[in-house]
């Protein structure tokens, strides 16, 4: 599951990132807003440039960093889904011990 820091966020990141940031920066309670895999879109995120990309158009032989799953070809290791985000809202708090 990954989550937005905000409102209208452009990147989304797996729980635990939201709680090392916490950590970092001395936040005891934040809310983060949970994302939603998007199918069917026609597009995906490559994780190498962290940028949105058109199926077929961008990602592929032609592009430098490309390195297929398996080795041969097909799909990159570097390609991402998208995700859109949800109303639903989840609030960390940091555990003090």
């Amino acid at each position: 599951m990954k989550y937005y820091f905000q409102k209208h966020d452009e990147n989304c990141y797996p729980k635990q990132y939201h709680i090392d940031y916490m950590k970092v920066m001395g936040i005891d309670e934040m809310e983060i807003f949970e994302a939603k895999r998007e199918l069917g879109t026609g597009f995906f995120f490559c994780k190498h440039f962290e940028e949105i990309g058109e199926v077929g158009e961008s990602c592929g032989r032609q592009c430098e960093k490309y390195k297929p799953m398996n080795g041969k070809s097909g799909r990159c290791i570097h390609h991402g889904f998208v995700y859109e985000q949800t109303e639903k809202v989840t609030v960390l708090k940091r555990k003090r011990f």
